[in-house]
Protein backbone atom coordinates (compact mmCIF):
# COMPACT_ATOMS: atom_id res chain seq x y z
CA UNK A 1 0.00 0.00 0.00
CA UNK A 2 1.37 3.77 -1.00
CA UNK A 3 1.95 5.69 1.89
CA UNK A 4 0.67 9.13 2.29
CA UNK A 5 4.12 10.79 2.37
CA UNK A 6 5.24 8.38 -0.95
CA UNK A 7 1.81 9.99 -2.52
CA UNK A 8 2.47 13.69 -1.60
CA UNK A 9 6.19 13.01 -3.26
CA UNK A 10 4.32 11.80 -6.33
CA UNK A 11 1.82 14.25 -6.77
CA UNK A 12 4.68 17.12 -5.85
CA UNK A 13 6.59 15.79 -8.88
CA UNK A 14 3.95 15.46 -11.33
CA UNK A 15 3.20 19.03 -10.43
CA UNK A 16 6.52 20.17 -10.79
CA UNK A 17 7.20 18.70 -14.34
CA UNK A 18 3.84 20.27 -15.52
CA UNK A 19 4.79 23.25 -17.85
CA UNK A 20 2.47 26.36 -17.24
CA UNK A 21 2.61 28.74 -20.20
CA UNK A 22 1.10 32.13 -20.56
CA UNK A 23 0.15 35.21 -19.01
CA UNK A 24 -2.02 37.86 -19.78
CA UNK A 25 -4.67 37.28 -23.03
CA UNK A 26 -4.95 40.56 -24.09
CA UNK A 27 -5.33 43.07 -21.03
CA UNK A 28 -6.63 40.16 -18.38
CA UNK A 29 -4.51 38.04 -16.28
CA UNK A 30 -4.73 34.07 -17.13
CA UNK A 31 -4.18 31.29 -14.62
CA UNK A 32 -0.97 29.87 -16.45
CA UNK A 33 2.43 32.15 -16.26
CA UNK A 34 5.58 31.02 -18.36
CA UNK A 35 8.06 28.60 -16.78
CA UNK A 36 11.82 28.87 -17.05
CA UNK A 37 13.91 30.22 -19.99
CA UNK A 38 10.54 31.47 -21.39
CA UNK A 39 9.85 34.64 -23.02
CA UNK A 40 7.02 35.95 -24.73
CA UNK A 41 6.69 39.23 -26.87
CA UNK A 42 3.83 41.06 -28.57
CA UNK A 43 2.76 44.09 -29.72
CA UNK A 44 -0.64 45.79 -31.12
CA UNK A 45 -0.19 49.01 -33.24
CA UNK A 46 -3.60 51.04 -34.36
CA UNK A 47 -4.01 52.23 -37.88
CA UNK A 48 -2.11 55.43 -37.94
CA UNK A 49 -0.61 54.90 -34.59
CA UNK A 50 -3.85 57.34 -34.21
CA UNK A 51 -5.15 55.14 -30.98
CA UNK A 52 -1.52 54.31 -30.03
CA UNK A 53 -0.02 50.88 -29.67
CA UNK A 54 0.16 48.23 -26.64
CA UNK A 55 3.34 46.43 -26.39
CA UNK A 56 3.96 43.28 -23.95
CA UNK A 57 7.22 41.10 -22.76
CA UNK A 58 6.99 38.71 -19.83
CA UNK A 59 9.83 36.09 -19.02
CA UNK A 60 9.16 32.91 -16.43
CA UNK A 61 11.27 31.19 -13.74
CA UNK A 62 10.08 28.24 -12.80
CA UNK A 63 6.27 28.63 -11.43
CA UNK A 64 7.04 32.77 -11.61
CA UNK A 65 6.49 35.59 -14.44
CA UNK A 66 7.56 38.81 -14.18
CA UNK A 67 5.40 40.79 -17.16
CA UNK A 68 5.25 44.75 -18.49
CA UNK A 69 2.57 45.67 -20.98
CA UNK A 70 3.99 49.27 -22.30
CA UNK A 71 1.05 51.67 -23.43
CA UNK A 72 1.83 54.43 -25.70
CA UNK A 73 -0.51 57.12 -26.74
CA UNK A 74 -3.89 55.13 -25.27
CA UNK A 75 -6.39 58.04 -24.85
CA UNK A 76 -3.84 60.01 -23.55
CA UNK A 77 -2.00 57.68 -21.61
CA UNK A 78 1.79 56.26 -21.30
CA UNK A 79 2.30 53.54 -18.67
CA UNK A 80 4.37 50.92 -18.25
CA UNK A 81 2.03 48.10 -16.58
CA UNK A 82 4.81 46.09 -14.58
CA UNK A 83 3.38 42.40 -12.72
CA UNK A 84 4.25 39.63 -11.28
CA UNK A 85 2.49 35.90 -10.72
CA UNK A 86 3.05 32.95 -8.84
CA UNK A 87 1.19 29.91 -10.49
CA UNK A 88 0.80 27.88 -7.17
CA UNK A 89 -1.08 24.90 -8.98
CA UNK A 90 0.03 23.79 -12.49
CA UNK A 91 -2.74 22.53 -14.44
CA UNK A 92 -3.53 18.71 -14.55
CA UNK A 93 -6.24 16.68 -16.15
CA UNK A 94 -8.17 17.03 -13.37
CA UNK A 95 -7.23 20.64 -11.82
CA UNK A 96 -7.05 24.04 -13.65
CA UNK A 97 -3.54 26.00 -13.19
CA UNK A 98 -4.41 28.36 -10.41
CA UNK A 99 -2.07 31.57 -9.88
CA UNK A 100 -2.02 34.73 -7.28
CA UNK A 101 -1.07 37.94 -8.78
CA UNK A 102 0.06 41.78 -8.69
CA UNK A 103 -0.65 44.16 -11.83
CA UNK A 104 0.33 47.86 -12.01
CA UNK A 105 3.23 47.28 -8.98
CA UNK A 106 4.28 50.91 -9.84
CA UNK A 107 0.72 52.33 -9.86
CA UNK A 108 1.41 53.84 -13.21
CA UNK A 109 -2.11 53.77 -14.48
CA UNK A 110 -5.33 55.50 -13.17
CA UNK A 111 -6.43 52.58 -11.77
CA UNK A 112 -3.94 51.64 -9.68
CA UNK A 113 -2.22 48.32 -8.19
CA UNK A 114 -4.31 45.12 -8.22
CA UNK A 115 -4.30 42.04 -6.28
CA UNK A 116 -6.05 38.86 -7.92
CA UNK A 117 -7.06 34.78 -8.52
CA UNK A 118 -6.86 33.38 -12.22
CA UNK A 119 -7.79 30.13 -12.71
CA UNK A 120 -7.77 28.35 -16.58
CA UNK A 121 -8.03 24.74 -17.85
CA UNK A 122 -7.75 23.79 -21.07
CA UNK A 123 -11.55 21.71 -21.76
CA UNK A 124 -11.37 18.86 -24.36
CA UNK A 125 -12.78 19.58 -28.19
CA UNK A 126 -12.92 15.69 -28.85
CA UNK A 127 -16.72 16.24 -29.55
CA UNK A 128 -15.90 19.08 -31.52
CA UNK A 129 -12.73 18.21 -33.50
CA UNK A 130 -12.05 19.26 -36.51
CA UNK A 131 -14.27 22.31 -36.16
CA UNK A 132 -12.59 23.59 -32.92
CA UNK A 133 -9.06 21.49 -32.26
CA UNK A 134 -8.38 23.43 -28.70
CA UNK A 135 -10.02 25.70 -26.20
CA UNK A 136 -9.08 27.21 -22.71
CA UNK A 137 -10.80 29.50 -20.42
CA UNK A 138 -10.21 31.82 -17.06
CA UNK A 139 -11.76 32.38 -14.45
CA UNK A 140 -10.67 35.18 -11.94
CA UNK A 141 -11.49 37.87 -9.24
CA UNK A 142 -9.42 40.80 -7.89
CA UNK A 143 -9.38 43.79 -5.92
CA UNK A 144 -7.84 47.12 -6.32
CA UNK A 145 -7.23 47.89 -10.08
CA UNK A 146 -8.79 44.88 -11.01
CA UNK A 147 -12.32 45.36 -10.06
CA UNK A 148 -13.93 42.44 -9.23
CA UNK A 149 -14.62 39.46 -11.74
CA UNK A 150 -13.07 38.58 -15.11
CA UNK A 151 -13.07 35.81 -17.70
CA UNK A 152 -11.45 34.97 -21.19
CA UNK A 153 -11.54 32.07 -23.30
CA UNK A 154 -9.22 31.09 -27.01
CA UNK A 155 -10.40 29.02 -29.22
CA UNK A 156 -8.25 27.24 -31.53
CA UNK A 157 -9.91 26.79 -35.21
CA UNK A 158 -8.30 25.09 -38.38
CA UNK A 159 -5.79 25.99 -40.58
CA UNK A 160 -3.98 28.19 -37.82
CA UNK A 161 -6.98 30.28 -37.28
CA UNK A 162 -7.60 31.36 -33.22
CA UNK A 163 -10.33 33.82 -31.66
CA UNK A 164 -9.78 35.26 -28.19
CA UNK A 165 -11.87 37.16 -25.90
CA UNK A 166 -11.96 38.72 -22.44
CA UNK A 167 -13.52 40.62 -19.73
CA UNK A 168 -10.71 42.27 -18.06
CA UNK A 169 -13.47 43.76 -15.27
CA UNK A 170 -14.24 46.81 -17.37
CA UNK A 171 -14.23 46.21 -20.89
CA UNK A 172 -14.79 43.79 -23.54
CA UNK A 173 -11.26 42.70 -25.79
CA UNK A 174 -10.82 40.26 -28.04
CA UNK A 175 -8.76 38.89 -30.84
CA UNK A 176 -8.71 37.03 -33.97
CA UNK A 177 -5.37 36.09 -35.41
CA UNK A 178 -3.90 33.39 -37.72
CA UNK A 179 -0.50 30.89 -36.79
CA UNK A 180 2.02 30.81 -39.87
CA UNK A 181 4.76 29.82 -38.15
CA UNK A 182 5.32 27.89 -34.56
CA UNK A 183 6.53 30.77 -32.55
CA UNK A 184 4.67 33.66 -34.52
CA UNK A 185 0.79 34.58 -34.70
CA UNK A 186 -0.57 37.46 -36.12
CA UNK A 187 -3.60 39.10 -35.04
CA UNK A 188 -6.25 41.81 -35.45
CA UNK A 189 -7.16 43.53 -32.04
CA UNK A 190 -10.50 44.70 -30.54
CA UNK A 191 -8.90 46.40 -27.31
CA UNK A 192 -11.43 49.27 -25.29
CA UNK A 193 -13.51 49.70 -28.59
CA UNK A 194 -10.49 50.26 -30.62
CA UNK A 195 -9.04 48.62 -33.61
CA UNK A 196 -5.34 47.39 -33.67
CA UNK A 197 -3.08 45.10 -35.50
CA UNK A 198 -0.28 43.05 -34.09
CA UNK A 199 2.09 39.95 -33.54
CA UNK A 200 3.02 37.82 -30.94
CA UNK A 201 5.60 35.56 -30.68
CA UNK A 202 4.89 32.76 -29.60
CA UNK A 203 6.59 31.52 -25.40
CA UNK A 204 9.92 30.27 -26.91
CA UNK A 205 13.33 29.47 -24.71
CA UNK A 206 16.18 31.46 -24.62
Amino acid sequence: MISRKSLALFLLAMFASIRCEANPLILSPTGTTLTTGQFRAEAAISPGNERGNYMWFAAGLSQFEASVIRIRGVAGEDANVVGAQWCFLPETFVTPAVSLGVSDIGSQTAHGPGVYFAASKRISTAMLAPLLQGFSATLGIGVGGIRGLFASFEANLPAGLFVQGEYDSRDLNGAIGWQPLPALRLKVYSIRKDTYYGAELVPVLF
